[in-house]
């Protein structure tokens, strides 16, 4: 239920509309107040249809794809310039 206070939702392997039925609710939700919705999937399922930036990955991609991710949050967010807020988070939960 904690979609609906998102800003940024990313779907990957994952066909929300079929698989979470009584929860894609919140999404619809989040979307009219300003969320963004990315789906990572090689087919346009029907949870892309209503995206807004489909990404088609292909089979093997997704690790090299997180961790690129992974890459840009710490460098900009880390070794860049120490955000305090992100320091906090990491020693906290890692």
């Amino acid at each position: 239920a904690d979609w609906f206070n998102s800003k940024f939702i990313v779907s990957m392997a994952s066909n929300l509309n079929m698989t979470r039925t009584p929860d894609v609710h919140f999404i619809a939700e989040a979307r009219t107040e300003g969320t963004k919705l990315v789906v990572l999937s090689p087919d346009f399922s029907q949870i892309a249809k209503y995206c807004d930036e489909w990404i088609p990955i292909q089979a093997g991609q997704d690790t090299a794809l997180w961790m690129a991710a992974n890459h840009v949050i710490l460098k900009e967010y880390y070794i860049d310039r120490q955000v305090p807020y992100f320091v906090d988070y990491l020693k906290r939960y890692t």
